[in-house]
């Protein structure tokens, strides 16, 4: 019994020690990471105002926000990257996330197959106090350079 005890705690305790503290990178910092991989030409650095209008939440209740999206309304492509005050955020944000991208998919769904396909092979991923959300051409370099910058 005491064996058991030991072998938990000892398990607690690594638990706890082997999961990573929020990145300490600025959110630029990792967002330029993130779009020196992937094609943003035709996209531009938003202010807070867009992001606000585009996901329905304050930027300012955030860390940080990186957000690269086009003004036409047949460009699909975006990068988002947030940094997070709390991690009760994650879930908030990452709701927001799903519904645009079912409200951009029913838009585009029969009309405009190329840009349905992009929807369809989104990235969302959240690590280390950090979400990335990004619609693009390459999405596994993108992820893979979210992670290394972190």
């Amino acid at each position: 019994m005491e064996f058991v005890c030991v072998a938990l705690v000892a398990l607690f305790i690594f638990s706890l020690l082997s999961e990573k503290p929020d990145s300490s990178k600025t959110v630029e910092e990792i967002g330029n990471s993130v779009i020196a991989v992937t094609d943003v030409s035709a996209l531009n650095k938003c202010q807070n105002s867009t992001f606000k209008k585009e996901f329905s939440l304050n930027p300012n209740d955030f860390d940080g926000v990186f957000y690269y999206a086009s003004d036409s309304l047949m460009e699909v492509r975006e990068v988002l990257v947030v940094k997070l005050a709390d991690p009760s955020q994650e879930e908030v944000l990452t709701d927001s996330i799903k519904k645009r991208i079912e409200d951009k998919i029913v838009l585009f769904s029969g009309y405009a197959p190329q840009e349905e396909a992009l929807l369809n092979s989104y990235v969302l991923e959240c690590s280390r106090g950090v979400v990335l959300f990004a619609v693009c051409d390459n999405p596994e370099q993108v992820v893979q350079s979210f992670k290394d910058s972190l």
